[in-house]
């Protein structure tokens, strides 16, 4: 692994973190999705995978604790059931990606993720399925969500196909995969102290980080309340493309 530290990191660097999360927490508590996009495939640019997506789940821990007991009576038990059950499966899978695959890869597997759920979001709405035949949608679901969230720390947009492709309402879906997310990180967080160990490098950055969090948290409680639903996808819809991009970019460079 290369040897990224937040020693090396310069204050440009530092300050580009600290915007980036902020945004992404912003966006989070505004529309629902951000941070976790945003987060870990950003912290690449900065540390070493491990740190990254350690630091990632710390603070998409965080947010999701704050804005679950706002949520928590609209949590569909079933679904939830079925998703963390099957992303027991994939978590070690993700994890194992982060010592077989190289920074650069990982980048690069990172940005098309980011992309693909842009495409989703935008042009691609789900479908819903029978509720008879939607079992198989957590299981994969469950799988591909828990093997992300174990590399890098994204457990959302499978998981939200999976919910939506399910027949779930648009208000259970939120409250569950808020629910899920609890579940996902923590199981996650457990797995990568268990096996790889927290290191100074993951707790400086989350304390560093965690100013730009409650920051995120304020001005998307502002946003939230203050601008349009669909201003605030746009500018998601901007920031993930831009995001993306450069990741993108920055992985062909490294390879190259």
């Amino acid at each position: 692994m290369p040897d990224f530290t937040l020693q090396t990191v310069s204050y440009g660097g530092l300050g580009l973190m600290f915007c980036l999360i902020l945004l992404g927490s912003a966006l989070q508590v505004a529309t629902g999705v951000g941070l976790g996009l945003i987060a870990g495939p950003s912290l690449l640019y900065f540390l070493d995978s491990i740190s990254a997506v350690q630091t990632a789940i710390v603070l998409n821990l965080i947010l999701t604790l704050f804005l679950l007991p706002s949520e928590i009576k609209s949590i569909s038990q079933k679904p939830l059931f079925g998703l963390s059950i099957w992303a027991c499966l994939g978590l070690p899978l993700g994890f194992g990606l982060l010592f077989l695959l190289d920074v650069s890869t990982l980048k690069l597997i990172g940005a098309t993720v980011i992309l693909l759920s842009v495409a989703q979001l935008k042009f691609f709405p789900v479908k819903p399925i029978s509720t008879g035949n939607a079992s198989w949608t957590f299981r994969l679901g469950g799988i591909v969500s828990g093997l992300m969230t174990g590399a890098f720390a994204i457990p959302g947009p499978v998981a939200l196909w999976a919910l939506l492709s399910s027949g779930t309402n648009v208000l259970i879906t939120r409250a569950t995969l808020r629910a899920y997310f609890v579940i996902a990180y923590t199981l996650a967080l457990a797995l990568h102290l268990g096996f790889a160990g927290g290191g100074r490098e993951t707790l400086t950055a989350s304390i560093i980080l965690l100013p730009a969090l409650i920051c995120g948290i304020a001005a998307g409680l502002f946003w939230r309340r203050n601008l349009e639903t669909e201003f605030l996808h746009r500018i998601l819809e901007v920031v993930l493309v831009i995001m993306g991009i450069s990741l993108l970019v920055k992985g062909i460079l490294d390879v190259i």
